[in-house]
């Protein structure tokens, strides 16, 4: 009788450490899903960032845009067109 009472308790031990071990992965992995779910919301706001970063530069990178930008607060101009007549070289030359 005694000797089923042990094997009882052991038995017992055995499953409440079991159940303790179940409860402490259970937990775990509840708390690591919850950490995947923020991490998977903190990628999709870093990769809606760089869509629209992606975006503004290539904005930026746009000649028409760069123009506006240039004449409109800038105020540049583009400079006076110079003719240019081109001679015919001296057979003096040194610089040939």
């Amino acid at each position: 009788m005694k000797k089923q009472f042990r094997r009882a308790v052991f038995i017992l031990v055995i499953l409440v450490i079991l159940a303790g071990i179940h409860l402490s992965i259970y937990t775990q992995n509840i708390s690591l899903k919850y950490k995947l779910s923020g991490v998977k919301i903190k990628l999709a706001e870093i990769v809606s960032q760089r869509r629209l970063l992606d975006s503004q530069v290539a904005k930026k990178e746009n000649l028409a845009y760069v123009e506006k930008v240039a004449k409109e607060k800038l105020a540049m101009v583009y400079p006076k067109k110079i003719n240019y007549i081109e001679t015919a070289k001296d057979s003096a030359d040194p610089s040939d």
